[in-house]
């Protein structure tokens, strides 16, 4: 479905695309001879692709190009990950995204387009930039530049070649809006208007064809050494024939369920947006994704599986949103994230450097970009084709969510949410124990401690009944200033566990917990009478000798009494007893001392 935004560029377009630019040609129109299967063959049948994935420099090393900032120069800074240290380091007023391609590296600095050398860093060409800088690519035989220039009644953008020494080469203008470009064995691919995906020849910047999106708008190309892929926040198409039909029903196309706490991750950055030229925010949640070439049918995802990165965090999803598995930056955040042919990437702030296997979040490989007293502000990952020789361990998925949860950046309740709702779907006593530990963590926010208090209770994981014993096991002491915590939630969520078979053992383990806690006058009412609820729950019936007792003791007290809810859950698990229970309770309504409360619900009980 077109959005409404490009609709309404489109009819505000209609009566000025006579009056385009100045270009050589007019490439960017309304109309065009769009979605034509033949054509778009034609066209992907003279691109050249390399016989197997590698990194897009000319040197063939795994590289990153990394953006340092945070002191007075900024640098950029090339790092070598199999090395696991720099190749050159430069000062550097990086203002936009670094393009890499043979043997050339380029950035907007300062005002300028800067060409550089990729084996050492030297400038090698300088342009001057007239315009609002949209994104940068190279083949390394040309650089190809998206320019916003004119006002706010008449923009221009512009899509201009340059050779490598910054001569023009060719140049279209176009009076709508163009995307950055991307660039792939000799095809330019240049989004427009958020509608269409022009197919340009590299060298000479003439259209070959063009594909218009019927139901869902073009905001982003990628390539990979082995594919191109275009599409819009929430979903991905493949670059063949297909994607003529201009549909999703009729391309090779994919999409991910996220849950609702991942949803601000995309599937590719808007190459529209100026501010996105550069390295910003938007980098730190994405959905980060490799796709089999030549799987016919739906766009497959490399594994059945994606990775979404969120700031400190990467988790490993099926396409269903199931989750596999996740990981969890120490300390600082991913401020940069790729997805190579073989390895989950990620760079945090503070220099780190990690790639984790896409199947498992295992860390096959580590190392540090020292920052120089500043930090990492963005990267640009070339690293197709490197394969990290250590296989590593999977993580402790576990682990990783249960210290998301309890992270105390207040950025992240959505995330933590999400994480504690994962845990909640694991089974076995490690993870009761992590959540219950949660619950009586007293520096857990409000929110996220009544999920989890909850969770536990819809859990019912017989496994997790030592956890929550254990978690009553602090008693209330006047001469330490010791107080139990989480009474009330750790109790419901054994009550819960009524109705599962539980071990005998940790059941009257449970049982003594619970009867301390419930009949310490220390107690408070409310947490006296979830302790009762649970004892009577996994009790079944053990418990009436010790709630007889309590009754007997106190039925003519009146706070006792005051406590009805109490009474009636004592009185109602007793008249369900033994004959002896039952004549208990006969006795209590027939007592003149008992108090009318408890005589009317213990007759009620008897049916007197």
């Amino acid at each position: 479905m077109k959005s409404s935004r490009s609709i309404l560029a489109v009819i505000a377009l209609a009566g000025s695309v006579a009056l385009a630019g100045c270009g050589p040609k007019a490439v960017f129109g309304l109309s065009s001879d769009d979605n034509n299967p033949d054509r778009l063959g034609k066209a992907l049948a003279t691109r050249t692709l390399p016989s197997a994935p590698g990194p897009a420099n000319a040197l063939g090393k795994p590289l990153v190009f990394a953006l340092l900032g945070g002191t007075e120069q900024r640098k950029l800074v090339a790092y070598d990950v199999e090395a696991g240290a720099p190749l050159w380091t430069v000062d550097a007023d990086v203002q936009s995204r670094i393009a890499v391609g043979g043997a050339v590296v380029v950035a907007r600095e300062a005002t300028q387009l800067i060409i550089r050398n990729v084996k050492d860093g030297a400038v090698r060409a300088k342009v001057a930039l007239d315009g609002e800088l949209l994104g940068i690519a190279t083949d390394g035989e040309r650089i190809y530049v998206t320019t916003q220039r004119g006002d706010v009644k008449k923009p221009i953008w512009a899509l201009i070649a340059y050779n490598l020494d910054g001569g023009v080469l060719w140049q279209n203008d176009s009076p709508g809006s163009l995307g950055a470009p991307a660039v792939q064995g000799g095809l330019v691919f240049s989004p427009y208007l958020k509608q269409w995906l022009a197919v340009l020849d590299a060298r000479t910047g003439a259209q070959l064809t063009r594909i218009r999106g019927l139901d869902e708008e073009i905001s982003f190309v990628r390539t990979t050494s082995d594919a191109t892929y275009f599409g819009s926040k929430v979903g991905a198409f493949r670059l063949d024939v297909k994607a003529a039909t201009g549909s999703r029903g009729g391309s090779t196309y994919g999409t991910v369920k996220l849950p609702i706490q991942l949803t601000g991750a995309d599937f590719g950055r808007d190459m529209f947006d100026p501010i996105q030229a550069g390295y910003t925010a938007y980098d730190r949640r994405r959905i980060l994704w490799r796709a089999d070439p030549a799987a016919d049918g739906a766009l497959a995802f490399g594994g059945d599986l994606v990775a979404v990165h969120f700031f400190r965090f990467v988790f490993g999803l099926t396409p269903d949103g199931e989750l596999r598995w996740a990981y969890s930056q120490p300390r600082v955040e991913l401020v940069a994230s790729d997805r190579s042919d073989a390895v989950v990437v990620g760079l945090a702030a503070d220099g780190s450097f990690v790639a984790l296997d896409p199947a498992t979040g295992a860390v096959r490989a580590a190392s540090k970009l020292d920052p120089g007293g500043g930090r990492v502000l963005g990267a640009t990952f070339d690293l197709d084709g490197w394969d990290p020789a250590g296989a590593g361990a999977p993580p402790s998925t576990v682990g990783a969510l249960v210290s998301i949860a309890r992270d105390r950046d207040a950025r992240f309740e959505g995330i933590k949410q999400y994480a504690v709702a994962a845990l909640a779907n694991l089974q076995g006593a490690a993870v009761t124990h992590d959540l219950v530990g949660i619950v009586l963590d007293p520096r857990i926010p409000a929110a996220l401690h009544d999920s989890v208090a909850a969770l536990l209770i819809r859990r019912q994981d017989p496994a997790g009944l030592p956890a929550l014993t254990d978690a009553l096991a602090t008693r209330a002491d006047f001469l330490t200033g010791a107080q139990p915590v989480g009474l009330v939630e750790v109790s419901r969520a054994i009550a819960a566990l009524g109705e599962v078979t539980l071990d005998a053992a940790e059941v009257d383990r449970a049982l003594v917990a619970l009867t301390a806690q419930a009949f310490d006058p220390a107690t408070a009412p409310l947490a006296r009478l979830e302790l009762t609820r649970a004892l009577i729950a996994i009790g079944h019936g053990r418990e009436r000798d010790d709630l007889r007792n309590e009754l007997v003791t106190y039925r003519a007290d009146p706070s006792f009494a005051a406590e009805t809810e109490l009474v009636t859950a004592i009185i109602g698990s007793l008249a369900q007893g033994s004959p002896e229970d039952r004549e208990t309770l006969r006795m209590v309504a027939e007592d003149a001392r008992s108090a009318p409360v408890v005589v009317a619900v213990a007759k009620s009980a008897i049916g007197q």
